[in-house]
């Protein structure tokens, strides 16, 4: 007897059970991706940020290059991440820095 190869491609979360809090249970890896790779919009970053100057969030010049906002975007990120920083609520800052990146990357 000779084995049959599938020939779908697996992803690496592909049947596994993931946490949705919206549903508050578990829902498929499908749904996960789909909210994992969901970005901020324009205008709710707009609104986020109401009159705060995205550059000066993360610590950049306004002539600062791609590679910069996205290098600024990532320490800012690395240094306000809640897994970096137990018992301190980095909610408020997180949202901001990504408003913020989300705000220079749509120029």
């Amino acid at each position: 007897m000779t084995k049959v190869k599938s020939t779908t491609k697996k992803g690496f979360m592909d049947g596994y059970k993931t946490y949705d809090p919206e549903v508050e249970g578990y829902g498929n890896s499908s749904q996960w991706k789909k909210s994992f790779n969901f970005r901020m919009g324009y205008d709710e970053a707009k609104s986020i940020l109401s009159d705060e100057n995205p550059y000066s969030i993360l610590g950049i010049f306004k002539n600062a290059t791609m590679s910069e906002i996205k290098k600024a975007y990532y320490k800012m990120a690395m240094k306000f991440h809640p897994d970096k920083n137990p018992g301190i609520d980095t909610t408020e800052m997180m949202q901001k820095i990504n408003a913020a990146y989300t705000i220079l990357i749509s120029k």
